[in-house]
């Protein structure tokens, strides 16, 4: 059995008691550095996840597998890998609090009229859901930044939006900070571990359900 466990957006005050209890009973402990790091206790085996081939390797070898996931994992996580390689009936799915449910959450913004779209690792143009969603929260990593999204926004026109950084966020650390477009664009920060809010005002009665996008498949 291999279980994709969700361990939430970073303080271990956000992981579920049956994250907790899956983890601690793991043969071994699948993650990046940094999750894997979150559980110096654990008995089990602990592996970093580098890429598919060392998952594969490991679920041939040991029964009991735990696969951690950054927030949650069937928001653009690790849980395709694990079901292109294991029989879907072998797999459970630990649901997991998502950063960007944990920002919205901090910046009081109802999940409605919501965008939820990857540039992690992903070719990608988000103006297009930029003018048609009221929030759009963009997973970001080191080549689209939140200096290099509020450039895209620029170029494209978009000025009349306010963009919202969360660095580190539930660690000790977290900072959450708003700019103006043009503001982001000019800036030199070197932003930490980080996501991306950009909202505008429209009117209550255009509002539309939340969508998720991975801009490697999306129109």
């Amino acid at each position: 059995m291999v279980s994709v466990v969700g361990v939430g957006p970073g303080s271990s005050l956000y992981l579920t008691a049956l994250a907790r209890q899956r983890i601690e009973e793991a043969e071994v402990l699948m993650g990046g550095v940094r999750l894997l790091a979150l559980f110096p206790g654990v008995r089990g085996k602990k592996i970093p996840l580098r890429e598919k081939a060392d998952l594969e390797r490991v679920v041939r070898r040991f029964q009991r597998v735990v696969v951690l996931a950054s927030g949650d994992p069937l928001l653009f996580g690790v849980t395709d890998w694990v079901l292109s390689l294991v029989p879907p009936e072998e797999v459970e799915i630990v649901p997991g609090v998502s950063s960007f449910q944990y920002m919205l959450a901090r910046l009081r913004v109802p999940l409605k009229d919501v965008a939820v779209v990857s540039l992690h690792g992903r070719e990608g143009e988000i103006s297009h859901l930029v003018r048609a969603y009221q929030t759009v929260v963009v997973f970001t990593d080191t080549r689209y930044t939140p200096v290099a999204i509020a450039r895209m926004l620029l170029e494209s026109g978009l000025t009349e939006y306010t963009i919202c950084v969360g660095e580190q966020l539930s660690y000790e650390d977290e900072s959450i900070r708003y700019f103006s477009v043009e503001e982001l664009a000019q800036s030199k920060d070197n932003f930490r571990l980080n996501l991306v809010v950009i909202q505008r005002c429209i009117p209550s009665s255009l509002a539309s359900p939340t969508v998720y996008f991975d801009v490697a498949t999306s129109p």
